[in-house]
């Protein structure tokens, strides 16, 4: 779950929390986290990460009010663990992670080992939860994105945007932009890429994996919404 460690996301009203430089429980900073999150937070984006799969999706609206409650009825306190023994060390688990879309702070995630084995990690710092719960969020219904239904969007050609792929399971793996990277099968994937969702994508490339099916973006692809999906694949088998 080494992965999960990496996993620091934005969340300004538990950023409160870490700045309060307390080492026992959260009682005390719940006026101040709830002063943070009062009208600036409008919805949060969530990943969630179990057994290798992994899912993004944004949550607002009468959801995110159920989510702030949770956070703020959250008891923890801090532990420290030596290097390579923290909760995020561990194989198994599940972790998710609350992206503050408007906000640009230090963040936190919240890791489940276990029942009564919860933990937020924030700032770099690891908290026990004395009271943990699941958070109450629902995850979409995602549908597999196979490569039948690449060439079906492929005819949209320039028309296609963000929301003809809202549907398919992806992971955000830009750093400053928006790219989506969607699995499809052992041999290809697909990748959206653009710095704003309300405009047409940079690109939406098809590509092909390596040998070791892990992605690389230096290996073969074409844009579908100019080249004609049939005529890679054909090429790929000779």
């Amino acid at each position: 779950m080494k992965k999960q460690q990496l996993l620091i996301l934005t969340m300004s009203f538990l950023l409160a929390f870490a700045a309060c430089g307390t080492s026992g429980s959260n009682a005390d900073s719940d006026n101040l986290i709830s002063a943070s999150i009062a009208d600036s937070v409008t919805e949060v984006g969530i990943t969630h990460i179990i057994s290798g799969t992994e899912s993004q999706w944004t949550v607002d609206s009468n959801e995110l009010e159920t989510l702030k409650n949770w956070i703020l009825g959250l008891n923890y306190s801090m532990v420290q663990f030596e290097e390579g023994n923290s909760p995020g060390d561990e194989d198994g688990g599940e972790v998710y992670g609350f992206d503050m879309t408007d906000v640009d702070h230090p963040g936190f995630s919240y890791v489940i080992n276990g029942s009564d084995r919860c933990y937020l990690l924030m700032d770099g710092n690891w908290y026990l939860v004395s009271n943990p719960s699941n958070p109450p969020v629902t995850e979409p219904q995602w549908e597999k994105l196979t490569i039948e239904k690449v060439k079906e969007l492929a005819t949209k050609g320039d028309s296609l945007s963000w929301s003809d792929f809202e549907q398919y399971r992806h992971t955000d793996i830009g750093s400053g932009l928006y790219i989506y990277f969607y699995e499809i099968d052992e041999n290809y994937c697909l990748v959206i890429g653009g710095g704003d969702k309300q405009a047409a994508p940079m690109y939406i490339r098809l590509v092909l994996k390596p040998y070791d099916h892990e992605f690389l973006d230096d290996k073969a692809y074409i844009e579908i919404r100019t080249d004609n999906v049939n005529d890679f694949i054909n090429s790929q088998k000779n």
